[in-house]
């Protein structure tokens, strides 16, 4: 009896998070659905697009690993808050979210054109599929329409950086010109820390956060603690950190040299450490109302 109680606890703990066998089979015809789509997309890309892999396309692609990651951060954060009826992200999405993130960490990885190709045309795709199924079922909200700008600005990005019509390609004067194909800038050697100007913004950066979370938890400005904040500004900051750690320390135990690009990786994780913790807070503040 205990063991029948406990799977019904468990099955209504999937189903008040939107995880049941009506949304996972939904979730899996958007799936398939997308892959289909992505193969065209894919096949339309390699017969009228000429990509030029570069440092620009590297960016989009670590871009778009920190946008997905987000997603899934506020997918949690939504269902894990929020009242059952109220999430407008749900878990059945998970699967195809990790599928998109895999494929754009390996096309951060191997910069080859069909990759790169592939991976935008999962991201076109995806969007396409998931806008019309949401618009088609009433489920429709803001977070998926600020979804479908951020990947529309990114593709864009893309495109302006890296991406030629192959009837401009044989139009050109200057294939290197048109097809965007230049050489990568070489990039200074990394120090294992940043700079004092880095930590300065940084730190200034994570007090504004702290400020702006008791804000959304409810308090006044006159009411802020400032033992508080500088308890959440060093958490801020210990968490992106310890994020940080891993793969910068990785990279050294690889290749004997400190991560390329280390700033540029601190400021993303922090933005999505600092989302993790303002959307918390801004989720929690509407489960009080």
């Amino acid at each position: 009896m205990e063991t029948l109680a406990g799977a019904s606890d468990l099955t209504a703990a999937f189903s008040s998070r939107g995880v049941d066998f009506a949304a996972l089979g939904g979730a899996y015809l958007v799936f398939i659905a997308s892959c289909v789509a992505t193969a065209a997309a894919f096949f339309a890309a390699r017969k009228y697009l000429v990509v030029a892999p570069n440092k620009h396309t590297r960016d989009y692609a670590q871009y778009v690993c920190a946008v997905l990651l987000t997603l899934l951060i506020a997918t949690a954060l939504e269902n894990e808050l929020l009242p059952a009826a109220a999430p407008t992200l749900r878990y059945v999405a998970y699967p195809q979210i990790l599928f998109l993130l895999v494929l754009h960490v390996w096309m951060f990885r191997r910069q080859e054109p069909w990759i790169v190709e592939l991976g935008a045309s999962s991201i076109v795709a995806s969007t396409a599929v998931a806008a019309l199924a949401a618009g088609a079922a009433g489920s429709f909200r803001i977070a998926h329409a600020v979804m479908l700008l951020v990947f529309a600005g990114l593709l864009g990005f893309l495109w302006y950086q890296s991406v030629s019509t192959k009837r401009a390609f044989m139009n050109a004067a200057s294939i290197y010109v048109r097809t965007k194909e230049n050489l990568d800038a070489p990039v200074a050697p990394q120090k294992p820390w940043l700079g004092l100007p880095h930590w300065a913004a940084l730190v200034v950066a994570s007090v504004l956060l702290a400020v702006v979370n008791s804000l959304l938890r409810g308090a006044g400005i006159e009411q802020i603690p400032a033992v508080d904040v500088a308890f959440e500004s060093v958490v801020l900051l210990a968490v992106t950190a310890l994020v940080c750690a891993v793969p910068a320390t990785s990279y050294w135990l690889a290749r004997k040299a400190w991560m390329p690009e280390l700033t540029r990786f601190v400021w993303l994780v922090w933005i999505v450490v600092g989302f993790a913790f303002t959307y918390g807070n801004y989720l929690t503040s509407l489960g009080k109302a």
